[in-house]
């Protein structure tokens, strides 16, 4: 092949290569995010996050990002999926981290994860999301690990939130005093946890416990402080609660 012809062949390639890319922004260009499970963000606002890094919002490139792990990553989802519905459509299903509680500080809410990552505050309390209740100063940034004075503290609140989850217990609220022992409120149930680096020996029984005691009625006082495996655990009932 001659000069001539081989420089003509390169041209045609390019000429190639810039058609079938052209085509690709035309063809694949991106009009419709759907986003299912999120509950943190609106449908509009998580389209534009992760629209917003796509070149000229073509598909062809968001399918690149994807698979060289370029996507939007986002602090409060713990792993998502992306599909393609159509040559003009991405289709993303979040999982998104899970609130395991809150912490009540100075009128102020915070919701935190199993790791204590920040996922919503508010001034106002959310209904069904337990609290811890606390005087310790507390204090956070959005998407990173609530910050508190006391850290051991923080760390004994993580242990009892990620218990109350593992074993499905029912609670309204964790009172911290200032010896920063645990009370814990259950519908009319009052349980003293006392101050422990680990509760897993009391949760584990509890479960059980707080079901037997809300069936019997009324309101009344379970003692845990100095619990121990197998040990009988008594239910004090009592005409006054205060929750």
């Amino acid at each position: 092949m001659d000069k001539e012809n081989k420089k003509k062949t390169k041209w045609i390639v390019i000429f190639c290569v810039i058609a079938v890319f052209v085509f690709c922004l035309l063809f694949f260009r991106v009009q419709k995010v759907s986003v299912e499970g999120n509950t943190y963000y609106s449908q509009s606002v998580m389209s534009e996050m992760f629209q917003k890094n796509i070149f000229e919002k073509n598909l062809l490139s968001f399918w690149i990002m994807d698979k060289l792990s370029l996507t939007p990553k986002l602090e409060f989802v713990r792993e998502y999926e992306v599909s393609y519905p159509s040559p003009n459509e991405v289709h993303v299903k979040l999982y998104e981290k899970k609130i395991v509680a809150g912490i009540s500080y100075n009128n102020q809410y915070i919701y935190f994860d199993k790791d204590g990552m920040v996922l919503k505050s508010t001034s106002k309390s959310v209904s069904d999301i337990p609290l811890f209740e606390t005087k310790t100063m507390t204090t956070f940034t959005m998407y990173e690990k609530v910050q508190m004075e006391n850290e051991e503290l923080l760390s004994q609140i993580l242990n009892l939130a990620n218990l109350f989850s593992h074993y499905q217990i029912k609670w309204d609220k964790v009172e911290m005093n200032e010896k920063d022992e645990a009370v814990l409120y259950s519908g009319k149930v009052k349980v003293l946890l006392g101050k422990k680096d680990n509760y897993d020996e009391q949760v584990s029984a509890l479960a059980s416990i707080l079901e037997t005691a809300k069936k019997q009625g009324g309101s009344g006082e379970i003692d845990m402080r100095n619990y121990k495996v197998k040990d009988d655990i008594i239910f004090k009932k009592s005409e006054v609660y205060s929750k």
